[in-house]
């Protein structure tokens, strides 16, 4: 089970790339759009699989068949289970 450790304070890099992420996306993700509204980076399966075992998004709410998150806690989860790491340019 892939756990996401909620209580581990994020690192400069990845505040800096959930603040940039929060600019592009509405403040409630439907489930179904969350592949392409994060580019692919997220999925609609794996949220699916992490949220049957508990270890999805923080929150999530249902409205009439639809499962929406806030955007905040959508990109936490991405940072916290996938991790972020920023490739430095290899260009001299």
């Amino acid at each position: 089970m892939s756990k996401v450790d909620w209580e581990r304070p994020l690192t400069e890099e990845e505040k800096e790339f959930k603040a940039m992420v929060a600019e592009c996306l509405p403040a409630v993700v439907c489930r179904t759009e969350v592949s392409k509204v994060t580019g692919g980076w997220l999925t609609l399966n794996t949220i699916k699989k992490d949220d049957s075992k508990g270890t999805g998004p923080r929150q999530r709410f249902n409205s009439g068949k639809k499962v929406l998150y806030r955007r905040d806690d959508l990109i936490e989860y991405g940072i916290r289970r996938f991790g972020i790491v920023e490739v430095k340019s290899l260009a001299a």
